[in-house]
């Protein structure tokens, strides 16, 4: 809650052009604002979701810090991105440009699955996830491997890049999924038939 009040209170200066301190000790100090809360007008609670979203300090978006030089500013990336590039990008570890194959590591531990039908489920969820990307056309989950591997192929390199767009870096069981692509020729020796 000070948070919010110390917010609410810069808000006010910046929008009145008062930059005294006098009135932020008041509202830090006011019990009845701890019990029922602050009230903000619409524009304090847009631009208090706004901060919120962004994740950044109080100050413009393009506007950086005198003590800091532009170019150690990153830019504002999606998240998600973010924890992409951290874990290896879309295509983690992968020396393949993308193909209708590839393969996702992490996805379990053969020595700690105690389910009977652990494989079936894990099957069952990656195909539910890919058909929102067109599906795929061939499945195999290496029970015996420690890096915990699930083999796809999905019809076109197109749903295949989504597929693994989609699942990379996202959290299955505990685990972070990381995913690569395999040459055409690699999967097909691995599964005949396939």
């Amino acid at each position: 809650r000070s948070c919010i009040k110390c917010w609410e209170a810069v808000v006010s200066t910046q929008s009145t052009g008062d930059h005294s301190m006098s009135n932020m000790g008041a509202t830090l100090d006011d019990e009845d604002a701890d019990r029922g809360g602050i009230e903000m007008n619409a524009n304090a609670r847009v631009q208090l979701m706004a901060k919120l979203a962004s994740g950044n300090e109080m100050r413009p978006k393009h506007q950086t810090p005198a003590s800091v030089p532009a170019a150690a500013v990153e830019p504002e990336t999606d998240l998600g991105q973010k924890v992409r590039e951290m874990f290896g990008g879309p295509a983690s570890g992968s020396n393949h440009p993308p193909s209708e194959c590839f393969v996702l590591r992490n996805m379990f531990n053969p020595l700690t699955e105690t389910d009977p039908y652990w494989a079936e489920e894990i099957r069952s969820d990656v195909i539910g996830e890919c058909s929102s990307f067109g599906g795929v056309t061939h499945v195999n989950i290496d029970k015996q491997d420690p890096n915990g591997c699930v083999y796809l192929k999905a019809p076109t390199t197109s749903i295949a890049v989504g597929c693994v767009n989609s699942l990379q870096g996202r959290w299955f069981s505990g685990k972070m999924i990381k995913a690569s692509y395999m040459s055409p020729s690699d999967y097909h020796r691995k599964f005949p038939g396939s």
